[in-house]
């Protein structure tokens, strides 16, 4: 592991994380990873390697004051990124290995407050992390594989091609090309680029995905009249119209990676496990739906109704982006 060799190996190369910018292996230095290929040098401070050159989605600042709505929500994060690996995602990716018999080596893409790479890891996965954030590589002191976490553009990964068995990528994509706004309020409006954007965020993250390896996206549908995940304020409830041209749909992800060269199947997985509706459920109305939703969660369970988890009648997609050895995908 390249953190354990910082300080035994000052000059040594790095061979996890690669130069972003033209791909070169990067050597370390004391206090940096440096790129001799394209002369650049990307500060690491508490092992974490910051790829950003000084850009990120947002301006938080050490010491920064937040609001409680703010706090409220990354509390709230906590127990949701737990159940998101240890309910859902660990159970799907449990007991995968190549053909070296080697730990599934796994990407957690807008990875947030990082815990999941400590749970990973806990469970034998090869796990790292990225996120475009200031106010998360300020969290990320907390964890205990913080040297597995680096703040890196999701077009722009410092991995090499093929590095992964697999990526999770949880509520993400919709923010690509994009404009929001939470002045009083919650909006947003689609970018002139939106599909060429979002094209482009899988494209890359299809290069770092390794022969047979596989994406797992999640966000919610578009094609659901209701997004209880960007509300004014936690687990609030915000109505949307289909072509507002946020939330994307299981049909424009297929568009999307038609676009791409080579193979990728995709395909819509059940997201019982995934949705708790944790948040929605502090509200009256939330409790009082919770029986349908535990009964809409367990049908779309079903293998005979797998249809349904990508209709509009379902609110959270989950979907399999599977890359073919042969390249040849079914645009499924």
């Amino acid at each position: 592991m390249w953190g354990s060799l910082w300080s035994s190996c000052p000059d040594c190369f790095v061979s996890e994380y690669v130069c972003p910018n033209c791909r070169a292996p990067l050597i370390a230095s004391a206090r940096d990873l440096q790129c001799r290929s394209c002369d650049r040098s990307f500060p690491v401070g508490d092992g974490i390697a910051d790829f950003s050159e000084g850009r990120s989605y947002d301006s938080f600042s050490p010491g920064q004051p937040l609001s409680a709505v703010e706090r409220e929500g990354l509390e709230n994060e906590i127990p949701g990124a737990a159940a998101r690996i240890t309910d859902y995602y660990q159970r799907i990716l449990e007991g995968s290995l190549d053909r070296r018999g080697r730990p599934l080596r796994v990407l957690d893409s807008g990875c947030g407050n990082g815990l999941s790479v400590d749970l990973l890891c806990d469970a034998g996965f090869d796990a790292w992390g990225t996120d475009f954030s200031a106010l998360r590589r300020w969290q990320w002191r907390e964890r205990r594989h913080r040297d597995r976490l680096s703040m890196a553009d999701g077009m722009r990964l410092p991995f090499a091609d093929g590095f992964f068995d697999a990526v999770l990528c949880s509520g993400v994509l919709e923010h690509v090309g994009v404009a929001e706004s939470r002045d009083g309020g919650y909006s947003v409006r689609a970018l002139p680029d939106r599909d060429a954007a979002r094209t482009a965020f899988l494209a890359e993250h299809v290069r770092i995905l390794a022969p047979r390896g596989r994406i797992l996206l999640d966000f919610p549908n578009g094609a659901f009249p209701i997004d209880f995940w960007h509300g004014p304020r936690p687990g609030a409830a915000r109505w949307h119209r289909r072509d507002e041209g946020f939330l994307p749909t299981a049909s424009d992800v297929r568009r999307y990676a038609g676009g791409l060269r080579g193979g990728l199947d995709v395909r819509a997985l059940s997201s019982r496990g995934r949705l708790r509706f944790r948040q929605v459920g502090r509200h009256w109305w939330g409790r009082l739906l919770a029986p349908f939703a535990s009964a809409w969660l367990a049908a779309v369970d079903v293998r005979g109704l797998a249809l349904l988890r990508e209709s509009s009648l379902n609110p959270f997609l989950v979907l399999e982006l599977r890359r073919r050895e042969d390249g040849r995908g079914d645009g499924r």
